[in-house]
């Protein structure tokens, strides 16, 4: 299950674990946003970041899920994010062949 918004007066179930803060006015009405703390990670913008801090989110693993005008929410999986780092690490360090050799 993925992290979500939901207007404040909604229901207040939520997954086992699972946190619903308040993330303030997004497109005119008040919400929440309801993730895993120990699972994931949140940034909200309420402004323009630029290209720049997009980029740079991006490669840190987050995702952006939702936008509102200049607001933003931008997720990421630690475990993805860890999968992902380990996966990088371990091809960087793999040996190379060599043509000729034989293994």
């Amino acid at each position: 299950m993925k992290p979500f918004m939901r207007p404040v007066d909604r229901g207040r179930l939520a997954p086992v674990g699972w946190v619903a803060e308040p993330a303030g006015l997004w497109g005119g009405k008040q919400v929440e946003v309801v993730y895993d703390p120990r699972r994931h990670q949140l940034v909200r913008t309420d402004s323009d970041i630029g290209d720049r801090t997009r980029v740079a989110l991006g490669t840190a693993g987050f995702r952006r899920v939702a936008s509102a005008g200049e607001q933003e929410l931008w997720v990421r999986d630690r475990v993805e994010a860890a999968r992902s780092a380990l996966d990088s690490t371990q091809a960087r360090h793999r040996p190379q062949r060599v043509a000729g050799l034989a293994r």
